[in-house]
């Protein structure tokens, strides 16, 4: 509950907490009040991405961007369903040895697919605006990812190193300094704790 909590706190700059059913969820992208339903393909992954999403500060800024992408007038899409789609898809390039010369050349797993998820979503962010996405055609949207996240994955990781070095952004470490142990840790304050 405090992962979610501080997703939503994130996502909708909201300072109120919410309780863990109700219709607040589907403001972020899940199917229904309970958003645990929708976690069945990816698991704690899947929540844990969104969660580095949001609370890295390089990529906070991205993450809110295509959080108000998902409510534009026309081509709005569930955040957080698009979201489980691209972990799916993360999970399949690692599962299919596609990341393993990355994950080799980092010395890290964790770390490169929090950042490979986030320059999926980047890419799907940027193929949604350009081509008038809509919900309709979202499948093909999704299998083009899932070609260029499995083919070209050092591309994709390229794309979001670059978008996230322009601007004056404040430095920040690295996504495998994000500890994702840590979140269990009763003495680490995530939003939600009192």
């Amino acid at each position: 509950m405090r992962i979610l909590q501080t997703i939503y706190r994130q996502l909708t700059r909201s300072r109120l907490g919410c309780p863990r059913y109700g219709a607040h969820w589907e403001e972020l992208g899940f199917q229904g009040a309970d958003p645990g339903t929708d976690l069945r393909g990816t698991g704690m992954l899947g929540l844990m991405q969104i969660l580095f999403f949001v609370l890295d500060s390089r990529t906070l800024p991205l993450a809110r961007e295509i959080f108000q992408l998902s409510h534009h007038e026309t081509q709005n899409f569930p955040f957080c369903i698009m979201s489980v789609n691209i972990t799916r898809i993360v999970i399949q390039a690692l599962q299919e040895e596609r990341l393993s010369r990355e994950c080799n050349r980092r010395q890290q797993v964790i770390a490169v697919l929090n950042d490979l998820y986030a320059a999926a979503f980047l890419r799907l962010s940027r193929l949604w605006e350009q081509q008038h996405g809509t919900v309709a055609n979202a499948g093909f949207f999704l299998k083009e990812l899932e070609l260029s996240t499995k083919k070209k994955p050092r591309q994709l990781l390229k794309s979001l190193e670059a978008y996230l070095s322009r601007g004056l952004r404040p430095p920040s470490p690295p996504s495998s300094q994000i500890h994702f142990s840590s979140i269990c840790d009763p003495g680490v304050q995530l939003e939600g704790d009192a």
